[in-house]
């Protein structure tokens, strides 16, 4: 698996890049500390979350390479995941997207920064975070 920010992706997230955090893709299966859905809807929902590089995040297990960085992810929603993927920033809708060789996977990646410390046991995004659709 792989991940390639395009030109535009990448000029979108870099206000959150820093050697102080690491990034994380989240697929919202109910587990971990930023999952709010969890429920049985057919939606995608995918989160691209930039947090604290020590952060102990238990859940997210794996990573796969991008161009900017390991993202880890929680290995075993590996199937959600494949080779060639993409995150698409569209400026006229401004929503970033994830595409694989295969399809979109969802239209509309959201962004959290989250700046203070995560607790690893909550099931909800955590105070301290900036939100950006």
């Amino acid at each position: 698996m792989d991940l390639t920010f395009t030109e535009a992706a990448k000029e979108r997230v870099a206000r959150y890049l820093s050697p102080d955090k690491k990034i994380i893709l989240d697929y919202d299966d109910g587990v971990g500390p930023f999952s709010k859905l969890g429920d049985c809807s057919l939606a995608a929902n995918y989160k691209l979350i930039f947090v604290d590089k020590d952060a102990d995040l238990p859940d997210f297990d794996a990573h796969f390479p991008s161009n900017l960085g390991d993202v880890y992810y929680k290995g075993f929603d590996a199937p959600q995941y494949t080779d060639g993927m993409e995150l698409r920033f569209n400026p006229t809708y401004f929503v970033m997207s994830l595409t694989s060789p295969h399809g979109v996977l969802t239209d509309s990646v959201e962004i959290l920064d989250v700046t203070e410390p995560v607790n690893a046991n909550a099931n909800a995004t955590q105070g301290g975070t900036t939100h950006d659709c």
